[in-house]
């Protein structure tokens, strides 16, 4: 059974002023990673974590779709990675 944890990102995003929140890049320790588009962008709370009324962000980095989220309620960027028990 696979057990999910939380990782927090360092994300660069762009802050429109409509509103809206468009993430560019993806840093890690591994490097710097660009979003080459966002796919979709809707309100969902993944139930294998805990977080608060997060938005999921899917996106295409380097060919790969991910998944990346933003809680507004403690304004920090996660994703969600499964670890084999």
């Amino acid at each position: 059974m696979a057990e999910y944890k939380r990782i927090p990102l360092t994300i660069d995003a762009l802050f429109m002023a409509d509103g809206a929140i468009k993430p560019r890049k993806i840093i890690l320790n591994e490097g710097i990673f660009n979003i080459d588009r966002i796919v979709r962008v809707k309100n969902y709370c993944p139930r294998v974590v805990p977080c608060v009324a997060p938005v999921e962000y899917t996106v295409m980095v380097e060919g790969n779709e991910k998944k990346i989220y933003f809680e507004p309620h403690s304004n920090m960027w996660f994703s969600v990675k499964a670890y084999e028990k």
